[in-house]
């Protein structure tokens, strides 16, 4: 009788038990997924698009995303070479023998008076900038008052990399080259570097932008 006692609350016991492990495990999977539906109301998905037009080009990154993106580094290649700035990538654009004539044209038309209507516009972007969702920033717009061949500027390979986060600090890298596809975000686990990208001068025209040699 004894015995019999003792296995039926041995196994009221282990009942118990996974009563209490599963409940456990419900609470954990809920939890997880309520993170997951969090996580998805905050994620920003930064995505660079670049606009070639008749009189150059234009390159701008948006927040397709439904939450803020907390950008922490962005990073700019030129021909293969980290810069720091845009005015770097002008510089090449100005020293292309292709394109050099064109910007002394410009230069030319520039300095005749304001008919001439060539300018260049440079944003800066790095830690501490933020987009919002469906926010759209112009990181350069050049804009000469002729046509520009398309094949001279997209010979000069530009490289954007950036790391960003979400309000909740999960973080992503984009690696995107103007002119083709954004590929989607990769996941990471932070920011290990906080470079930025500068503009140097806003609405500068041509005469100040253009290298002497």
């Amino acid at each position: 009788m004894n015995d019999r006692g003792f296995r039926l609350d041995f196994f009221i016991a282990v009942a118990a038990v996974l009563i209490s492990a599963i409940t456990a495990a419900a609470l954990i999977y809920q939890t997880r997924v309520i993170g997951q539906q969090f996580a998805a109301t905050i994620w920003p998905y930064l995505n660079v698009g670049t606009t070639y037009a008749a009189g150059g080009e234009t390159i701008e990154v948006t927040n397709d995303g439904v939450g803020p993106a907390l950008v922490r580094s962005a990073q700019l290649s030129v021909d293969g070479r980290e810069v720091g700035a845009w005015n770097d990538y002008v510089k090449a654009l100005a020293r292309d023998r292709e394109l050099r004539k064109l910007f002394l044209r410009a230069q030319a038309a520039v300095q005749a008076g304001p008919a001439g209507n060539a300018t260049i516009t440079m944003s800066s972007i790095g830690p501490s900038s933020t987009l919002r969702p469906g926010e759209s920033r112009t990181l350069l717009k050049i804009s000469l008052p002729f046509n520009v061949p398309v094949r001279a500027m997209v010979k000069h390979a530009v490289a954007l990399e950036f790391c960003y986060c979400s309000l909740n600090g999960s973080c992503w890298t984009l690696h995107a080259t103007p002119g083709q596809m954004s590929p989607d975000p990769v996941p990471v686990s932070h920011c290990t570097n906080a470079a930025a990208i500068q503009s140097n001068a806003v609405a500068v025209t041509l005469p100040t932008a253009l290298p002497t040699r």
